[in-house]
């Protein structure tokens, strides 16, 4: 599942009791046990969507202006020791799957702008909010490491806002709602000043640092694609789930599955097609199954379709592959 550094979600908790949400509203958040300072995304979107229903607008400004670099790891040491101001975005690009694994990061720089674009789609109230306090929090961190107001040129969101002077008399620029992005646009020379903490060397020892707590993260991604992959294959012959069924196995909704799979550039098509023609090779190869078995233990209702399909990943026909091992 989608997972989220736990000092956000703290804070996200605290700033909701401390505008007046009710204690009891949020007994089973207050009362979460936290393992490996990361805590379900899922939590994070509940407690937002709480403030959101209950607590005056804008919660996800306040929430981001309250968020610095103490509450980001590694990740937020890195930011103070970068040499200039362009490579905390940088870092944020690179290593935004050490905060949360919910989106990614690009970077455009051409044209004597930098453009940061977060890729997160709103699928749920909750994420408007995260949306809004992560560039919150970014033009803050901005500020706090080089001491100095770099304000953006542009903002914009995907979803929509009731009142959007909200946020432009915080940002200091225009804010555009209902966007075809979300995006943070800066001017290429603001972006090009020193943080007061520049370290070359300590900011190299960081990015090792890094480097070892993403490689920990991807191995931890290939256990999620061999759960489905196991799944699959003990399923196959008994009719193959569906991408819900898989994601109430493994405890996620079946969107947060498909972007965890986007993220790794598959799909659950793709992984469902790699299983049948693992599984129906090796069916071919070791057993003396006829083409009719083989075709209903793979998931297929039909030796045709199955047919089809097998010629499709081989370029040929079961019969034929059969013969040429």
């Amino acid at each position: 599942m989608a997972v989220v550094f736990s000092t956000i979600y703290k804070k996200a908790i605290q700033l909701a009791l401390s505008e007046g949400l009710p204690k009891a509203v949020l007994n089973d958040y207050t009362n979460y046990k936290i393992e490996n300072e990361r805590v379900p995304m899922e939590l994070l979107l509940d407690v937002y969507e709480l403030a959101e229903k209950q607590l005056q607008a804008g919660f996800g400004l306040r929430q981001g202006i309250q968020l610095d670099t103490n509450d980001y790891g590694t990740l937020g040491l890195s930011w103070k020791t970068c040499l200039k101001a362009i490579d905390v975005l940088k870092n944020v690009k690179r290593y935004m799957v050490l905060v949360t694994d919910d989106g990614s990061i690009e970077l455009d720089e051409r044209d004597g702008i930098v453009k940061l674009i977060l890729n997160r789609e709103v699928y749920r109230t909750g994420i408007k909010i995260a949306n809004e306090a992560s560039f919150v929090m970014l033009v803050g961190i901005l500020n706090e490491v080089t001491g100095k107001r770099i304000t953006p040129t542009e903002v914009s969101f995907k979803h929509s806002f009731s009142t959007s002077d909200y946020f432009s008399n915080h940002f200091e620029c225009p804010v555009n709602f209902n966007a075809t992005e979300n995006a943070l646009v800066f001017n290429t020379k603001v972006l090009d000043i020193s943080t007061i903490k520049a370290d070359k060397f300590i900011h190299q020892f960081l990015v090792e640092r890094m480097e070892q707590e993403k490689s920990k993260i991807h191995k931890s991604e290939d256990v999620l694609t061999s759960e489905i992959n196991k799944l699959l294959k003990e399923s196959m012959s008994s009719g193959i789930p569906s991408i819900v069924q898989v994601g109430e196995y493994l405890g996620m909704s079946a969107r947060t599955l498909k972007r965890r799979l986007s993220d790794r550039n598959l799909s659950f098509r793709e992984l469902i097609q790699k299983n049948q023609q693992e599984t129906a090779t090796q069916l071919l190869t070791t057993t003396s199954q006829s083409i009719g078995e083989i075709a209903f233990l793979t998931g297929f209702s039909e030796q045709s379709a199955f047919n089809r399909a097998f010629k499709r990943w081989t370029g040929q026909a079961p019969n034929e592959y059969r013969k040429t091992i």
